[in-house]
């Protein structure tokens, strides 16, 4: 008979041989002194292309990115009374000769959406209460009943408009103060001081739809703001933030009117650099990758390329000196520059194989027994080996001291646990056999499937996973930790949703693997938030058996021969040798059934905007669940009879839309009551965690369970003859399936239904918060958006 178990010491294994370094910089980060015709705003710390307001050419050239907008532009109203006044030689003001008593009034060309815009204004200092001096909007109305309009204040601040409703108030005065605040006027004049007063002057303003769903307004006299659109999506790509209209202003009674607008424009090109840093450990050779972080409606434009340069100057004398460097380029309408918030370089992590020379292990192997939890890395096997000094000799150095040594165990199938051996225990005896062996000397080893790995993989850079993939983002950090990409599958449905990422000020980033991070921490939570009914764990290779398993996040409706989980049975198993088609290796032996409560039934995921700082919240409960009133016969399956919540909060949810997404997962995984089935038999070769086994029942139609977890020993009973293998093994084994439909796995130790049961019971069927990190303070805050899924 074929060998039912071969355990191999020292099989070629993929390890991380080299760590990937990265080098990240953010808007706080970039070098003032290393940056050409580029510009960082104050509010955000966006870069961007120069703005043409921002060059001395401003004020001397009406030409190129300098052309203002003049009378012969605009309808006015009144039609007389306006003159074209040179203040300087980069365009005349329009400058309105008269006394407004009744308001003055100007509708200008059709731009385009998203069109930037430069008002030029003088302003009179004034001491009395603040009163409305300009208002300035996108609208086909010619007011601000409609489209995106601002008014400005004589003391400098300012109210923002969409479709005819305030939606915004601010200060245009920077760090200066509120010129008409009474109680500070009061005590600064009763103290000896001068009454304050509003800015007299000239000043320039820049108003910028950026940031795909923001308003960015900036003054020349140090005042600036940025307004977020809260009625526009996050996360979408070529969102109208000022709308193709035409463009109008409205100087209000009273107010003087000397005023001057432009279509704002930008460079044609430039290049900025991050401050000066370092690889930490020394690069690779060839030039690396690199990810920038921009708006999503300039992403993939071409506007934008990186490269690294060594620094000019290397004042501390840091090792692997290194800048990263963003060249940008002019964009068409509406993208007139690129918006960028970071940029990451990096050098991709390498794997190499564990050498040395593969012993089979099976002719001193005493005892064996193998444990595959219902979580991801709860794959354990146990080995207790007789005669070291033989292994030593066939080969085996160091088994009795060394760590961390490959071991793969295979079947009569194939491969079924590629693992890493913890620290070995062995005892000394006395009573030698014929070869001169001690025959009481033992080691007992246990090993690990790879996800121990995971475990202790910890981040040293920090890397963000914005805007990824849930594929490529579960891709990179497992390449990280060093697991090879064939020894990877992720199921083509996780291309399909994107990480959230809003650019928050200052280039802080939502889902941040940080410094201290573990790699399993970062697939266990991109599971549980965005796969949370998906299969998680290690298969073994049905495409080459004799292959390492695969670490698996499988879709349920994923068909992909070979790498889908099943969808018909592996194998039927019988209660009886009498049944039809019974052989002694598919009969069941016992028979139980195990429920397992709802986790939940009031699901509460939260959120954060990151831009405003606010939680976004979604609540789903399973009010059939709650109802107290139920009478028994019409209680669902999952009925509780009360409230148990589940909290998520988890910073790095930063969109509704996400947190929809993460609610009906969790929703469909939290709700249901478990169902499941324990069963013995014989061990069933080929068959793993997320396969189907059919059992045919003495009483009642036959059922088919999906095989959560196993636990069982493999026993030799003898050999006879001149065999050197054993010729009877016994291999009994208790399996646990599910009768539900899902897949996700229950992620709680144990390898019995009572066992599972009572983990259940303590750590899972209680309401409960889980917070991550960033999210402590979430729930204290005012909720800026709470919707029902």
């Amino acid at each position: 008979m074929a060998n039912p178990l071969s355990v191999i010491l020292d099989p070629a294994q993929s390890r991380l041989s080299r760590d990937a370094v990265s080098v990240l910089v953010s808007g706080r980060d970039w070098d003032p002194t290393a940056w050409s015709d580029i510009w960082v705003d104050p509010v955000t710390n966006t870069c961007m292309l120069r703005p043409a307001p921002k060059y001395a050419a401003w004020t001397t050239t009406n030409s190129g990115i300098y052309a203002k907008l003049g009378l012969g532009d605009f309808t006015l109203t009144p039609s007389s009374g306006w003159l074209a006044q040179d203040v300087d030689t980069g365009g005349a003001f329009m400058y309105y000769n008269a006394l407004n008593t009744g308001g003055l009034k100007g509708v200008g060309p059709t731009l385009s959406v998203n069109q930037p815009m430069v008002v030029d204004l003088f302003t009179q200092g004034a001491t009395n209460a603040p009163y409305g001096i300009l208002d300035i909007g996108w609208s086909n109305t010619g007011d601000s009943t409609a489209g995106v309009a601002v008014r400005f204040y004589a003391d400098g601040s300012a109210d923002l408009y969409k479709g005819g409703y305030l939606v915004g108030a601010y200060s245009g005065g920077g760090n200066s103060p509120n010129y008409f605040d009474s109680a500070r006027a009061t005590g600064q004049t009763l103290g000896g001081g001068a009454t304050p007063m509003a800015p007299r002057g000239y000043q320039t303003i820049m108003l910028i739809p950026c940031r795909d769903r923001e308003l960015l307004v900036v003054s020349s006299m140090g005042g600036s703001f940025c307004h977020i659109f809260q009625d526009l999506p996050e996360g979408v790509a070529g969102l109208t933030i000022t709308p193709g209209e035409t463009f109008w202003f409205q100087v209000q009674a009273q107010a003087s009117a000397n005023l001057r607008f432009a279509k704002l424009q930008f460079a044609a090109s430039g290049f900025v650099c991050g401050v000066p840093t370092n690889w930490r450990a020394d690069p690779p050779g060839g030039d690396p990758a690199f990810e920038v972080y921009q708006s999503l409606s300039q992403a993939g434009s071409g506007l934008v390329s990186a490269s690294v340069v060594t620094p000019a100057s290397n004042p501390y004398s840091v090792a692997n000196p290194v800048q990263i460097k963003l060249s940008l380029g002019a964009g068409s309408a509406p993208n007139w520059t690129p918006f960028v918030y970071g940029a990451r370089a990096y050098h991709a992590a390498d794997t190499a194989e564990t050498t040395g020379t593969p012993l089979e292990l099976l002719p001193y192997l005493t005892a064996f027994r193998i444990e595959a939890s219902d979580t991801i890395g709860g794959t354990r096997a146990t080995l207790s080996l007789k005669q070291p000094a033989a292994i030593l000799a066939s080969g085996g150095s160091q088994i009795a001291t060394q760590c961390h040594r490959a071991i793969a165990l295979s079947d009569e199938i194939g491969m079924i646990l590629n693992g890493v051996a913890e620290p070995p225990q062995w005892v000394d005896g006395f009573g030698f056999n014929a070869d001169g062996y001690d025959q009481n000397q033992g080691i007992e080893i246990e090993i690990r499937d790879l996800w121990k790995l995971a475990e202790e993989y910890i981040f040293s850079d920090p890397i963000p996973l914005d805007g990824l993939s849930l594929g490529d983002a579960y891709a990179l950090v497992a390449s990280m930790i060093g697991f090879p990409s064939d020894q990877v599958y992720i199921s083509p449905a996780a291309a399909d949703f994107d990480l959230p990422w809003t650019p928050a000020s200052g280039g802080d980033w939502a889902f941040l693997c940080d410094v201290g991070d573990k790699g399993s921490e970062i697939l266990d939570r991109l599971h549980q938030t965005y796969a949370a009914t998906w299969f998680h764990g290690f298969r073994p290779n049905r495409a080459s058996p004799t292959a390492p398993p695969i670490l698996s996040l499988i879709d349920p409706a994923d068909s992909t021969p070979n790498y889908s989980l099943p969808t018909s049975a592996a194998v039927v198993l019988y209660p009886s040798l009498s049944d039809t088609g019974a052989t002694w290796q598919t009969v069941y032996r016992s028979y139980g059934t195990q429920i397992l409560e709802p986790e939940a039934n009031d699901i509460w995921v939260t959120g954060r905007d990151p831009r405003g700082g606010k939680p976004i919240v979604v609540h789903k409960a399973d009010t059939a669940s709650q109802s107290v009133t139920t009478t028994p016969s019409a209680r669902p399956a999952n009925w509780l009879g009360t409230i148990r919540k589940y909290g998520w909060v988890d910073p790095a949810i930063t969109t509704m839309d996400a947190a929809q997404y993460a609610i009906e997962l969790l929703y469909a995984r939290l709700t249901p009551a478990r169902h499941l089935v324990e069963f013995e038999c014989e061990y069933l070769p080929g068959v793993w965690r997320g396969d189907l086994v059919t059992l045919n029942r003495a009483t009642g139609a036959p059922v088919t369970v999906r095989i959560k977890t196993f636990s069982g020993s493999f026993e030799r009973l003898g050999s006879f003859g001149e065999s050197e293998t054993p010729d009877a093994v016994w291999r009994p084994c208790r399996y646990v399936g599910e009768l539900t439909p899902l897949v996700c796995p229950l992620d709680v130790h144990g390898s019995t239904a009572r066992a599972i049961a009572a983990n259940w019971n303590t750590l899972k069927a209680l309401s409960k918060q889980r917070v991550f990190d960033g999210g402590e303070l979430l729930a204290r805050r005012p909720t800026l958006n709470q919707q029902e899924a």
